[in-house]
């Protein structure tokens, strides 16, 4: 179902619904496929975005469980994650064309497609910066369960001298209001087709793989940090289907090519991130501040970002919690089988030889002595 033919008819009718709440101001761009209104909350009289969903990405949706999903995604609270304020339904009776929308505070600034719009390629200090806000945030949510499925500079959004990813809980607060979730218990993946964005988006979107965990936001923070330095993503191509299909089968250029004044550190782990195999990507966001924060203070070298492969990672400061839908069993099962082959034989062989030792020294004292 589209939306209202024109923009004032969908401001006319989020007016007509939500007026005792929200004073409409006027629509912003850079929404994609949903509309985005700047608006001030009556309550407490301050400047809110409010982001109306394409209904194609809401189909299925409980408009009130819908709500309630968002008010869990609203305790994220993280100096680089933009928090989300409150939800609900727009001609809730109208059913599947009922518009589910969300708001989030005002921020002042620009979005990071803005700035890229006027600067192609960012230096390596400006972008070691920025990239670890991200991937702190990132590693920040991913702890707690919430997965994006939507990074892309559309959602990044810069104030002062901050970035901020915007949107984070929305899919999951979809996936867990779908029909499918409410019948089964176990979220949906339908929603990351309608949210995702083919130049961002993982291999395992775009095949609509059973289950899309967080590695799904490292391919695209992988996606978004290639184009920060190279001045392009990596994989786009003249049509969305292309797009698709290079993400699909096509390995990225060489990333150190373009960007010789790169760390090589850095370029590994960019590389790592844009794997076609999730299981060969970073264990988790905390990998790639790691790097980053080497890099930065100058004890970085070039192994640094190979040695957190999903099969030999150290511990991490933090890890993904149950946004880790993919691969955590055959992960920790590795894991665990690669410590066991390489235990000492020693543990096994010395209980053993006291064993021994303590029977005949009965033996002894019973029979022989």
């Amino acid at each position: 179902m589209p939306f209202p033919t024109a923009e004032s008819d969908l401001r006319s009718r989020l007016e007509r619904e939500l007026g005792e709440s929200y004073a409409i101001q006027r629509e912003l761009g850079g929404g994609g496929s949903a509309k985005v209104f700047l608006a001030i909350e009556r309550a407490l009289d301050r400047p809110v975005v409010l982001k109306v969903l394409p209904p194609e990405a809401t189909v299925g949706v409980d408009g009130e469980r819908f709500r309630r999903e968002i008010l869990i995604a609203a305790r994220l609270q993280h100096p680089h994650l933009v928090p989300l304020l409150q939800a609900g339904t727009v001609n809730a009776e109208a059913g599947d064309r009922a518009l589910r929308w969300f708001s989030m505070p005002f921020v002042e600034g620009q979005t990071l497609r803005e700035q890229l719009q006027r600067r192609t390629r960012y230096s390596v200090n400006d972008g070691l910066r920025l990239l670890r806000e991200l991937a702190s945030g990132l590693m920040y949510a991913h702890a707690r369960g919430v997965v994006h499925r939507d990074i892309k500079p559309e959602n990044v959004l810069l104030s002062g001298d901050a970035a901020m990813i915007a949107d984070f809980g929305v899919a999951k607060a979809l996936d867990d209001a779908s029909d499918g979730a409410l019948k089964s218990g176990k979220r949906v993946t339908t929603v990351s087709m309608a949210l995702g964005t083919p130049a961002y988006m993982s291999p395992e979107q775009i095949s609509r793989a059973p289950m899309v965990d967080h590695k799904a936001d490292l391919y695209a923070f992988g996606c978004l940090a290639y184009e920060l330095f190279a001045g392009a993503p990596p994989l786009e191509r003249e049509s969305l289907r292309a797009t698709m299909a290079a993400q699909m089968q096509d390995p990225p250029p060489p990333l150190h090519q373009i960007r010789p004044d790169l760390p090589e550190a850095l370029v590994n782990v960019i590389m790592r991130c844009l794997h076609k195999d999730p299981l060969q990507r970073p264990h988790s966001a905390s990998v790639i501040v790691k790097v980053i924060d080497e890099v930065q203070t100058g004890t970085a070298n070039g192994d640094t970002a190979h040695g957190g492969t999903a099969h030999g990672e150290t511990s991490n400061s933090e890890s993904p919690g149950a946004g880790s839908l993919h691969a955590r069993s055959r992960e920790a099962g590795s894991r665990s089988g690669d410590r066991a082959a390489r235990e000492p034989v020693t543990i096994y062989v010395v209980p053993l030889l006291l064993m021994i030792a303590v029977v005949a020294a009965v033996v002894w004292w019973v029979f022989l002595r």
